[in-house]
């Protein structure tokens, strides 16, 4: 019948789509990596996860002296995406040892490399996210 083929064919054009997508498990595992990393002040290694150098942004150094002024990343959550923001960025609310709360936002590309990512960000978007995470508790 016509309807069934229609449902088939709209149902293969979503498959390419749905392989394609990043899930939020592949958020956490970059939040993750990113975490082992920072904390052992190894921008080397973070410039690895960018599908671009990175080098300018992230040397041993650098690292080193953030860790040094931050803290140590103690723990990440995962709180949303900010479909506010032209990238829409995903959202994680990120604990230093001695900077408190902040927000560190990212996006990955179909490799799981970073595109887009901001170590401490802020935006009207974000707000609302944290708002409405509190309201969770």
């Amino acid at each position: 019948n016509i309807f069934s083929m229609k449902y088939l064919l709209f149902s293969l054009f979503l498959v390419p789509l749905t392989t394609t997508a990043q899930t939020k498990s592949d958020y956490e595992q970059a939040m993750a990596k990113f975490q082992r990393f920072y904390n052992a002040g190894q921008g080397d290694s973070i410039n690895t996860m960018f599908k671009y150098d990175a080098s300018f942004l992230w040397t041993n150094g650098k690292a080193d002296s953030y860790v040094k002024k931050f803290g140590t990343l103690k723990s990440y959550k995962f709180i949303g995406i900010d479909r506010t923001d032209p990238n829409k960025v995903w959202v994680f609310k990120t604990v230093f040892s001695k900077a408190g709360t902040k927000t560190t936002s990212l996006t990955l590309n179909k490799n799981n490399q970073l595109e887009n990512f901001r170590f401490m960000t802020e935006s009207e978007g974000i707000t609302e996210l944290l708002r409405k995470d509190k309201s969770k508790k």
